[in-house]
């Protein structure tokens, strides 16, 4: 098989989401725990009298939803992990922009959506926040008041109408013709070579 593998970089991909509404970058050290990664595909069953089956109807397909947690720690005796819970806290609010101090929401603003593709081998997409909760950790409160580790639960779901998805759906099938080739070759490499034959 092609070796895929690259010198050393002198550095790793951090873990970010950019805010679009608010036009802010939320980054972190620490890196989300397992990514779940979940798409439904609709099917219906159709009861048919005196059939030993019920013919199944094609329904469509759900919507890519991902959900993690995401760790913020800051142990200092002032504020703790504050900055970049509040960061956070402007997705679960409608959207007015984080440099708009006299405005309220009106009645119908949207709420944020967010470009990701930290750990789900996507290119970077648009999301809707469907979840942004916090568990504050006990035991870990400063001498102010102040959360030092929190928990970031995040739930994103996929918008398919915008044009960064056009992007992903031909890098979708690039990526699974390639990978077709690739694992073709480790197979009969795995198969002829005596130190991986498994029999």
């Amino acid at each position: 098989m092609p070796n895929l593998n690259m010198p050393k970089f002198p550095f790793n991909m951090p873990f970010f989401m950019y805010d679009i509404s608010n036009k802010q970058l939320i980054t972190t050290p620490n890196i989300p725990g397992d990514i779940t990664d979940t798409k439904d595909i609709i099917l219906t069953e159709t009861p048919i009298p005196g059939l030993n089956y019920s013919p199944v109807m094609q329904g469509g397909g759900g919507n890519r939803k991902l959900s993690f947690t995401l760790p913020c720690i800051k142990t200092n005796n002032t504020v703790g992990n504050l900055f970049l819970l509040k960061q956070f806290d402007m997705l679960r609010n409608q959207a007015v922009g984080i440099f708009n101090f006299t405005s309220s929401p009106g009645q119908f603003n949207p709420f944020p959506k967010v470009l990701y593709y930290y750990g789900i081998g996507s290119i970077p997409l648009i999301y809707f926040v469907k979840k942004c909760n916090a568990t504050h950790k006990a035991g870990w409160v400063n001498a102010m008041g102040y959360p030092q580790y929190s928990e970031i639960e995040m739930e994103l779901w996929l918008d398919e109408n915008s044009l960064l998805y056009k992007g992903e759906e031909i890098f979708r099938k690039l990526s699974a013709f390639t990978g077709g080739i690739l694992t073709g070759i480790d197979t009969i490499q795995a198969q002829t070579h005596k130190d991986t034959r498994r029999y």
